[in-house]
């Protein structure tokens, strides 16, 4: 019987979870993990229960850290760890060489995002997996934004969009001579106003929009 119930509530929690992302609500969503870094690992505290720890390697340095909604990372010299409250393990990305000191991550409810010279990599919390895209060569990074439900990568040639419970980015070019103007992020969507478009990426995924002037 206990059994039993706990699995009623688990499937209950689940179905919450997802039709909040469905609906794209806006109400307040509550930090449901705590994370700290002692002695040589990282520590996640999930929903006030569960402790999940990870052994960094030796000498492994932690350059930035933050948990918000579901999700809790951490960036380090080598890697990017997510985990979310449906995990029973931290995720580990491992960076290249030239990555390393050289990303920028952010977080939302639902997204991590961590963006380096070469790359954007996503963390969905509802798919709990890796996502990533290579960025144009010798492009300049303009901006990096996440927000509950959409995060969005704009180079200078091109402008990324990740919304979450999708399986990839989706892109958009810039035009040669194009430059950004405005970047605005709501709850479910992304606005990219530049010298000659209004340009919108909504967390349905659907493509990118493009209003020309």
């Amino acid at each position: 019987m206990f059994r039993c119930r706990k699995f009623l509530i688990s499937v209950i929690c689940l179905s919450v979870f997802a039709s909040a992302i469905s609906s794209y609500a806006q109400e307040d969503i509550e930090d449901l993990i705590d994370i700290a870094e002692s002695k040589g690992k990282i520590i996640a505290i999930l929903e006030g229960r569960k402790t999940i720890t990870f052994d960094l390697r030796p000498n492994e340095k932690v350059l930035w850290s933050g948990s918000k909604g579901y999700l809790g990372a951490f960036l380090t010299d080598l890697h990017f760890f997510v985990i979310s409250t449906s995990l029973n393990s931290w995720q580990a990305l491992p960076l290249r060489l030239d990555e390393s000191g050289k990303g920028v991550a952010s977080l939302s409810e639902y997204i991590a995002l961590l963006v380096t010279k070469d790359r954007a990599v996503g963390f969905d919390a509802t798919s709990n997996r890796f996502i990533e895209t290579l960025l144009p060569i010798q492009d300049e990074l303009l901006a990096a934004e996440v927000e509950r439900y959409v995060a969005v990568v704009i180079t200078s040639s091109r402008a990324f969009g990740l919304a979450a419970e999708s399986s990839a980015f989706t892109e958009i070019f810039l035009r040669g001579g194009e430059t950004i103007e405005e970047i605005k992020l709501t709850y479910s969507k992304a606005t990219v106003r530049t010298s000659d478009r209004l340009l919108t990426f909504e967390a349905s995924g659907l493509p990118w929009k493009e209003l020309r002037f």
